[in-house]
């Protein structure tokens, strides 16, 4: 029987569903700050014009306040997502164990507590991105697994070895 390259046990609580949620909506979309920046500026641009004449001032204190409002409206909705989330949370996903076992052609993930098993071939991933404090992985747009890093004996083997299955789908977040 073939032995797992890395076994790692690993939990997700509410809190770092909250941080990934963060992640998400902040820092897995590169341009997502800079988008916001755009609307809010020409929104301002167009709060700006009185009568033909472009104010200075009235564009540069609108577009601070667009911004922060779309900033606002972000962490919000991520802050009601978390809480929904952990509200209607009947299965126990939060703080129960997940044992990763990593071989070389697939992940197989196992929940005593959820009593459930799955396996994956790291070909059917979407991508793997890595943060300060987790590894995520995608298994499609809107649907992930968290690995915190804080749980991996030994990161840095961790991270050689996924990186090398996972090659162009890593991306450091």
């Amino acid at each position: 029987m073939e032995q797992p390259k890395i076994i790692i046990n690993t939990t997700m609580s509410k809190e770092d569903y909250r941080k990934f949620l963060y992640i998400s909506a902040f820092r897995r979309n590169k341009a997502m700050i800079p988008f916001l920046g755009l609307i809010s500026l020409l929104g301002s641009a167009i709060i700006s014009f009185d009568g033909g004449n472009f104010n200075l001032t009235r564009f540069l204190v609108s577009w601070m306040a667009l911004l922060a409002l779309a900033l606002a409206v972000v962490v919000f909705k991520v802050e009601i997502k978390t809480a929904q989330r952990v509200k209607t949370d009947k299965t126990g996903t939060f703080d129960s164990v997940n044992t990763l076992k990593f071989y070389d052609d697939r992940i197989v993930i196992d929940n005593q507590a959820l009593k459930s098993t799955g396996e994956l071939e790291y070909g059917q991933f979407y991508a793997l991105m890595e943060s300060k404090d987790y590894f995520i992985f995608y298994l499609n747009l809107n649907q992930a697994s968290l690995v915190r890093k804080k749980d991996i004996d030994n990161p840095g083997a961790f991270k050689e070895f996924i990186v090398g299955k996972f090659g162009r789908k890593y991306k450091r977040i």
